[in-house]
């Protein structure tokens, strides 16, 4: 059975933060956000996002949505230069941006993503992921399936959607999301963690090492992540509720960094899967929620966009079973009693 004492023993670093109804925030960190050397985490303390990237990537495009320059019903192709999607027949897809949004492309990911690649490792370009280039990822993207007929996770439909970004923008993308959100919402310990935002920000900033499943650190102590938008954010618990909490903002119709209409479409669930929104999942009744899991560490974030009550558990190990299993699910399903307690 979980319980608070046992989930500490099984990470080196625990880091959680909890806002109630009225907007208070409370923060609780446990261990070592690097155990060889002894350094503590804090709430200051940086950690893998992982796949809650996707839904700093779900803001960006909706940011273009809603300022015309695409339009997300339409093909991504339309909006594409640098590289085309293609379908299992060798024809350019008409899969629309919103179904790359919401994991219902066709695009099947290979196996293992990019787990083992190395900061010493070769630069690995985003056209490389995009055509299964690499030795760690040897499947290109393509709609293998017709797309809205399933549902597939998908984190290189995400890297399309950054390859997207970067062509609209012209800028990388690790850029793009600093100006669209991170910027605006001041926040100092969030970023995408490119190979030059990596070395940048360990110099900045406490960044938690990683820790592989039997507790051994990744060598670097962060892996290199050339799949940013699927992957690729690093942030603390506090900085990930600040965005919640601006995007319930949005939704009420109260944000600058973005419009209620977008929001609001990311916030609605797909039809045929209604469990799936834009970037971000339904968790219930006015309750968005969405995981991250990569080999240096796991996440979950919880929010509530009508009340504002919001939760986040980040850790720095993989814990080689899903959230449900490690504790991160009991842990944001029990933060706002344990985070208010004092040692």
């Amino acid at each position: 059975m979980n319980d608070l004492e046992t989930i500490r023993k099984r990470f080196p670093g625990i880091s959680c933060a909890y806002r109630d109804a009225e907007g208070n925030v409370t923060a609780k960190c446990f261990g070592f956000a690097d155990k060889e050397e002894n350094v503590p985490v804090d709430e200051n303390t940086a950690f893998p996002a992982c796949s809650i990237s996707k839904f700093i990537t779900g803001i960006c495009i909706m940011k273009e949505y809603e300022q015309g320059r695409i339009d997300i019903d339409k093909p991504v192709n339309l909006y594409l230069r640098s590289w085309k999607l293609f379908n299992s027949s060798g024809n350019e897809s008409d899969a629309p941006i919103r179904s790359l949004l919401s994991h219902t492309s066709g695009i099947i990911d290979g196996e293992d993503g990019f787990y083992g690649l190395r900061r010493s490792d070769p630069y690995v370009s985003l056209i490389d992921v995009l055509d299964g280039r690499t030795s760690y990822n040897n499947r290109p993207a393509q709609e293998n399936n017709p797309y809205g007929t399933e549902f597939e996770y998908s984190d290189a439909g995400f890297c399309v959607l950054q390859m997207l970004l970067e062509d609209l923008e012209q800028k990388p993308y690790e850029a793009i999301a600093d100006e669209f959100v991170f910027a605006p919402l001041k926040l100092d310990n969030t970023f995408f963690a490119s190979l030059a935002n990596l070395s940048d920000y360990e110099q900045k900033i406490v960044m938690a090492t990683g820790y592989d499943e039997n507790g051994q650190a990744i060598p670097g102590k962060f892996p290199q992540m050339p799949d940013l938008a699927a992957s690729g954010l690093w942030s603390t618990p506090k900085e990930l509720l600040v965005i919640a909490k601006e995007f319930t903002k949005a939704i009420n119709g109260q944000s600058t960094l973005l419009q209620a209409k977008s929001a609001l479409e990311m916030a609605t669930p797909s039809e045929r899967f209604p469990w799936a929104g834009l970037g971000i999942f339904m968790d219930g009744e006015n309750r968005l929620s969405i995981s991250g899991w990569g080999e240096n560490g796991q996440s979950r974030l919880k929010f509530n966009y009508r009340t504002g009550e919001a939760a986040v558990v980040m850790v720095n190990q993989n814990p080689g079973v899903a959230q449900e299993e490690s504790g991160v699910e009991w842990l944001i399903n029990n933060v706002s009693r344990f985070a208010s307690e004092s040692d």
